[in-house]
């Protein structure tokens, strides 16, 4: 019988037909050939099939390991970038065909088929985690899935043990060599930000970092300590003409930026160029108008009808939708409070990026961007060094930039302040205390008095909610019926605008106010009078907040203008007053291409979609908090030689956790940061104000003299305006200098140039993770977590 099948099976050239009609017999009858011979040697099949299996699986194997394994010049930075789950899956399913078939039987049931697909596991995850798994015991090197891996696992927060409990399993890298690749990715970063500066146009942005250092043995040279560094980020400049999310190298040459000629900038000001023109204030108008009524339809339910039909708010100078990349630099130890400190970050910063006086004059101009310290302390550098001809030493390539961060918590300070009341006051006011007490919110230090700076946070949300249920009760007061919700339920959008108009002339503007204060003595009601300003102020900074966010620039400076006014108010805040004043002029004194890259690049979008834009400032004060909340951590080994490495890497552990949670379908960042539904408190700010009256005049309204009254800040700032000092360090000197004789009455001869009143100590504020956690693209619900990794990661790096 066996001769017979040798016979028959066997290849013969000579009688190609038999050959023929025996394959064709076989492709027709094998599979029931196949099941007799089952049925009479199972065991002599099984063993066929085993080994035919094995040898098809194990060339498939090789075909998955193969392509699993990198060559070794592949960077780590391309190697997370490139990483795409659901492409990898298609692959190895075409490279893997009977590997798949053999995991797709092994993993099915009867009950499948019924079960909804939502329900189950996506397959198609599972059995490439699978093939992964099963390349690495291979070879070593076939590990790009397990590098990805552990790099999402150690950006996640994951522990050492935790780590290497998936090591063992096949899924992720050892530790250690999680960390090499660390390691590697930040040299890759170094390399990464200098070409980029070799390719593009870039603006730095910096700030400072200071760190409490703990030792675990203090010794005479090894103690507990504080140490202050900075930490910095490379920008490319996105071009405004083309649209495009870089601009080449020498776009702006240094020529673009008016010569430095004194020691403290000059320009050609008049007194126009110390208020609001005409134009900026009928734009500033109508913004506010909007503003005004987004917030009704946002949070007034009954108008929740006519939300859809409300237009985008009026456009002054919009920046395009792109999207803008953002380079980590390595920490430094050195502290930029200084002006010796700045000068040395700013040189090296220039030494990270390996730029020459030769390469600066080929790049170009490169903005600089800071809080108001950074920007002050550059200001005065610059002065200094003015007479140098070299352009690194006479910081000839920076065009200073103050943040918008900073000053748009300047601004709400300046609200909230002004605003803020007598504590513990019984008469109602309507005042920002009054507000956090009917609140029940936590008890927070402001007011001008106080020696602490209000937190940012807090405010913005006081301000969010009490302004909403200012503008409830204006709606209710003008609407024109008894019953307010049911006139919102039935009102038209032209009703609802028709409305808007009397409440924003009546209640929300210096006329308002102006017509209140001309009553005569025994009319005045400084409750209501408190009430108009408030309304004025809050809408104010609540436009600046929404511009920002819409990346409308020109919206931004019309803010800017009235606040460098309002600032102006003795003792407030005169420094960014000065600094809002001296930024605006120097703008208007720059090339018109100049100008435009300057605001047009000074708000970044990180994401590309629409209403997130963002602040530069605000940009490093993450990066900041990243470092030294996260993975600074609290190691007793922790060093600036660490800082260095991780910081250059933050956003790239980031983006790995992006990737992975993408690829596996994960929500980003599990719980988003939310804000929690404010009505109940904006009803009861508007019960509050209904019952008081508040927002409504009253002659005789109880205990009207024991109201503590407000400012009228722009008032106030613009009386500076007037005064001898106007200004006076941005003007060029006209003294003229003689010798007085001995004896001689020389008092008249002194200064007479008003000084700046004494400054508010509250100028400079430090934020908090509280404050950052107000940006929803940050993972900062993540932060416990990444602690307890970052404290491993510094103890077994350094």
């Amino acid at each position: 019988m066996h001769k017979v099948f040798e016979l028959l099976f066997a290849a013969r050239p000579e009688d190609p037909k038999t050959t023929a009609m025996v394959t064709k017999a076989l492709r027709t009858h094998g599979p029931e050939l196949l099941d007799k011979w089952v049925e009479r040697a199972p065991e002599s099949v099984d063993t066929f099939l085993s080994k035919r299996l094995a040898d098809l699986v194990q060339r498939e194997g090789q075909a998955i390991q193969n392509y699993l394994t990198r060559e070794s010049k592949t960077q780590v930075t391309h190697l997370l970038s490139s990483f795409d789950m659901q492409g990898l899956g298609v692959k190895l399913k075409e490279m893997a065909p009977k590997l798949w078939e053999v995991l797709t039987a092994a993993s099915s049931t009867h009950s499948l088929s019924t079960e909804v697909p939502e329900t189950r596991r996506d397959r198609s995850l599972v059995f490439t985690t699978v093939c992964a798994m099963m390349s690495i015991l291979r070879s070593q090197k076939a590990n790009n899935f397990q590098a990805v891996i552990a790099l999402f696992l150690l950006g996640s927060g994951a522990s050492k043990r935790e780590i290497e409990v998936f090591a063992h399993a096949g899924i992720s890298l050892s530790y250690k060599s999680v960390m090499n690749y660390l390691d590697t990715l930040s040299r890759e970063g170094v390399v990464q930000f200098q070409a980029v500066w070799r390719a593009c146009m870039c603006s730095l942005v910096w700030d400072n970092l200071n760190i409490a250092f703990r030792v675990e043995s203090q010794r005479l040279d090894n103690k507990n300590h504080f140490d202050n560094g900075t930490t910095a980020t490379l920008i490319p400049i996105y071009n405004p003409f083309t649209n495009e999310s870089r601009t080449p190298r020498g776009t702006l040459p240094f020529s673009m930026k008016p010569e430095r000629t004194s020691t403290v900038p000059n320009y050609p000001w008049t007194a126009t160029d110390t208020l609001p023109s005409p134009s900026d204030a009928e734009n500033t108008e109508q913004c506010l108008i909007w503003q005004l009524k987004s917030i009704a339809l946002e949070y007034i339910p009954e108008l929740a009808h006519l939300k859809p039909l409300l237009e985008s708010c009026p456009k002054i100078d919009q920046i395009q939708l792109h999207k803008t990349e953002q380079f980590p630099l390595s920490a430094m130890h050195e502290d930029e409070s200084t002006l010796e400190g700045t000068i040395t970050v700013i040189n090296k910063l220039f030494e990270q990026l390996k730029a020459s006086s030769m390469d600066l004059e080929d790049h170009g101009l490169v903005f600089a961007n800071g809080d108001l310290l950074t920007d002050n302390l550059v200001n005065t550098v610059e002065g200094a060094r003015r007479n140098s001809t070299d352009p690194l030493e006479s910081m000839q390539p920076l065009v200073r930039r103050l943040g918008i961060f900073h000053a748009k918590m300047a601004g709400n300070r300046l609200v909230i302040n002004e605003h803020w009341g007598k504590p513990n006051a019984t008469i109602p006011g309507g005042l920002c205390w009054e507000h956090t007490q009917l609140l029940q919110r936590k008890p927070i230090s402001a007011g001008w008095k106080s020696k602490k700076a209000a937190p940012w946070k807090p405010c913005h949300e006081l301000l969010q909610i009490s302004s909403a249920g200012h503008i409830r009760d204006a709606y209710r007061i003008h609407c024109g019926e008894a019953s307010f919700p049911e006139w919102a339920a039935k009102a038209s959008f032209g009703d609802f605008v028709a409305v808007a108009g009397k409440v924003y002339s009546s209640l929300y503007t210096t006329a308002a106010y102006d017509d209140a204060c001309a009553r005569n003595e025994a009319a005045h009601d400084a409750a209501f009078e408190n009430s108009v300003l408030y309304n004025r102020d809050s809408l104010l900074y609540l436009l600046i907040v929404s511009s920002i966010k819409a990346g409308d620039i020109g919206r931004v400076i019309l803010v800017f203008r009235i606040w460098a006014v309002m600032m102006r108010s003795p003792k407030t805040m005169p420094k960014y007053a000065d600094a809002f004043f001296e930024t605006l002029n120097r703008i208007k004194t720059y090339d018109p291409v100049l100008q435009k890259f300057f605001l047009h690049n000074w708000l970044v979008k990180i994401t590309g979609i629409i209403n997130r834009f963002k602040e530069v400032d605000l940009l490093q004060e993450h990066q900041n908090f990243w470092a030294k909340i996260v993975y600074n951590a609290k190691g007793v080994n922790r060093s600036w030689s660490w800082l260095g490495r991780i910081t250059v890497c933050i956003f790239a552990l980031r983006d790995a956790m992006k990737t992975v949670h993408a690829a596996f379908k994960i929500p980003d960042y599990g719980t988003k940061h939310t804000v929690p539904d404010m009505q109940n408190e904006i009803m009861r700010v508007a019960e509050a104000l209904q019952k008081d009256c508040i927002q409504e005049l009253w002659s005789n309204r109880p205990w009207k003299d024991q109201v503590v009254c407000v400012r009228d800040l722009f008032e106030e700032g613009a009386n500076y305006v007037n005064t001898r000092g106007t200004f006076s360090r941005y003007t060029a000197p006209t003294t003229i200098y003689s010798l007085v004789p001995p004896g001689s009455n020389v008092e008249g001869t002194n200064d007479t140039t008003a000084l700046d009143d004494e400054e508010n100590t509250q100028e400079d504020y430090e934020v908090s993770q509280e404050d950052l956690a107000m940006d929803d693209e940050e993972p900062y619900e993540m932060i416990d977590s990444l602690v307890g990794a970052a404290m491993e990661m510094v103890n077994d790096m350094d």
